[in-house]
């Protein structure tokens, strides 16, 4: 929905993200959370008074209707809160007899969950359903209702702080996530050791979530979220380019150099066959997590990501650290991988990958190559 590349960089160079007050915004979240008992035990209903819906607050969501029925009868879509633009709106939909109605009227669905509840699962004795599903099927049930009128919906645990759009191409794996604890640095979760990365995280989750995003304005009436979109694709083709450019023009010749030296032995087109596929290999583990295809978010694979590893490295560049000639660190890294791609491991919650791309079979220059 939004890419990794737009939400880390070219949302700065927006007024919204420039306007966050963030040393007040921290401050005010700060007193939500040191007023909660951040526990696991604490319940579902705790957790959206004491703390979701004062974080709301927070982020200027001052109109909102509590479990507003989307069925004519029964109880079984039933979202948590329906927030409104502003008093008027709320009013109109108060207008309206029937719950169902009153979505028409609204900015955008929260479904909240209890404390640290797991999003993805379903999760103790009677709960069959996860979150992230029921989501869904309210959007897709909102859409019909307001013929396309209310399209966002926020879901949370208190933690995690999802946005999701019905309009995606694939709603259930493009949305935005924020680890607002992480962000906090809350209790029983790492703080992010660069104080910037912090305040930046905080800012966009300031504007992404925030009430003003959702509205249109301008004489182009677009919201927040439209303009970023449409911004985020023209960044992405822009990138796209030079990044074509970059790869086979630098990065192509330097694998093939590598491989290369490591089997002196080895056949020009061996090594350029081999270079080409560790280069697909990269370039579909880096695509994968970016669009959150790969589970980035999970505690059990985040070890194992390619993410955090092209982190390291970007940032021990531009510090001018020094590589070891002889260790294989990120060799093997990236190897234990393609494995756990090409096999699957569901203990850290990857199925097999059948395209063959990261198939050992055919690759023997890459099975016994270690490049440092």
């Amino acid at each position: 929905m939004f890419s990794t590349d737009y939400l880390a960089e070219a949302i700065k160079s927006s007024p919204a993200y420039q306007g966050v007050d963030v040393a007040t915004l921290r401050g005010d979240l700060n007193r939500i959370a040191a007023a909660f008992p951040q526990d696991t035990k604490t319940n579902e209903s705790q957790t959206e008074d004491d703390f979701i819906w004062p974080v709301l607050a927070a982020l200027g969501w001052s109109e909102s209707l509590r479990q507003q029925n989307l069925t004519v009868s029964g109880r079984d879509d039933v979202p948590d809160g329906l927030l409104f633009a502003n008093a008027e709106a709320k009013a109109a939909a108060n207008a309206q007899p029937e719950q169902w109605r009153r979505y028409e009227h609204g900015l955008a669905v929260v479904e909240s969950k209890r404390w640290a509840r797991p999003l993805d699962r379903a999760s103790g004795r009677h709960e069959t359903t996860a979150p992230s599903t029921q989501m869904l099927r309210y959007l897709r049930r909102i859409d019909d209702l307001t013929n396309g009128k209310l399209r966002w919906g926020i879901l949370t645990n208190g933690l995690r702080w999802r946005l999701y759009w019905a309009g995606a191409r694939s709603i259930s794996e493009e949305f935005l996530e924020i680890d607002l604890g992480r962000v906090l640095g809350l209790v029983g979760v790492d703080l992010f050791s660069d104080e910037e990365a912090s305040d930046h995280w905080l800012r966009v989750f300031a504007v992404m979530f925030g009430r003003e995003a959702f509205l249109a304005t301008g004489i182009d009436q677009k919201t927040f979220h439209e303009r970023a979109r449409s911004e985020a694709a023209f960044y992405e083709e822009r990138v796209a380019a030079s990044l074509s450019r970059v790869v086979f023009d630098q990065v192509f010749p330097s694998l093939a150099r590598a491989l290369a030296e490591s089997a002196p032995e080895a056949s020009l087109d061996d090594v350029r066959d081999a270079a080409l596929i560790l280069l697909y290999r990269l370039l579909f583990l880096l695509y994968a997590e970016d669009r959150d295809l790969l589970p980035v978010n999970d505690d059990r694979y985040d070890d194992y990501a390619l993410r955090p590893v092209r982190l390291d490295i970007g940032e021990r560049v531009t510090n001018g650290d020094t590589f070891s000639s002889t260790a294989a660190k990120v060799w093997a890294h990236i190897s234990d991988l393609s494995r756990i791609v090409d096999k699957g491991d569901a203990s850290v919650g990857i199925p097999p990958y059948n395209g063959g791309l990261f198939a050992t079979s055919g690759t023997t220059l890459l099975a016994s190559a270690r490049n440092p």
